[in-house]
């Protein structure tokens, strides 16, 4: 046996002595910070995230200032929807306009309206989904400051977003379904154990109707072109 396989095999039989009158080696600290951590009082709330998000959106703070953004979006569409209107009923009114020459420059016209239509449409779609989104996240980051905060003033250190298992499912679909048992994850919970109400009175939102999340759908499809009768 050389002098290395000696060092090694005394290593571990020191180790293995070490070990067997109780030394835990580099652990310990470790160790003995998780005893510490899970020896401290833990107290356990829900809340239906969720539900408190939906109200706090639907509320004066949010709503009025998404109607104006829906309505200043679909001003110029609404503008555009009425051109190509009056547009269609010059068509139409041209005997015969499929095969009218004196149609076809009008014909031609609606179509690049219905074109520049589609894209504002698709346009006023996505500053709407940005608007809503940012909307929900600060919806969001309020409901958790608030929710942390009433748990903080009742002494608990952990929440979970849930609705609480005596919430009826709804759904007729399974989409829908497999939607409502996810917002389910905690399937026991004592009601009394429960912040949402003390959250919604924090926020004044209690008489809040949810309407969901918002609608980012701002104008109808583009016209087709106008076809013969």
């Amino acid at each position: 046996m050389n002098k290395i396989e000696r060092l090694f095999l005394y290593s571990g039989v020191g180790v293995a002595i070490a070990l067997g009158l109780g030394w835990r080696g580099l652990g310990t600290t470790a160790s003995a910070h998780v005893e510490t951590l899970q020896a401290d009082t833990i107290r356990i709330a829900t809340a239906d995230v969720l539900t408190l998000v939906e109200k706090l959106a639907s509320s004066d703070r949010y709503l009025p200032a998404r109607e104006e953004k829906v309505k200043s979006l679909r001003a110029p569409i609404e503008v555009l929807q009425k051109e190509l209107d009056e547009l269609r009923a010059k068509i139409t009114a041209i005997p015969d306009f499929q095969n009218n020459a004196e149609a076809q420059p009008l014909i031609q016209q609606f179509q690049t309206k219905s074109q520049n239509m589609q894209t504002l449409s698709q346009t006023a779609q996505s500053e709407a989904e940005t608007f809503n989104t940012a909307q929900l996240q600060e919806a969001y980051r309020l409901v958790t400051e608030t929710v942390t905060q009433v748990a903080n003033s009742k002494g608990y250190t952990h929440v979970f977003s849930t609705k609480l298992p005596d919430n009826k499912l709804t759904s007729n679909n399974v989409t829908g379904l497999l939607q409502e048992m996810l917002a389910r994850p905690v399937v026991k919970a004592p009601a009394a154990d429960d912040i949402t109400e003390d959250v919604l009175k924090e926020l004044k939102i209690e008489n809040v109707k949810p309407a969901g999340a918002p609608a980012a759908s701002t104008a109808p499809a583009a016209p087709a072109t106008p076809e013969k009768k």
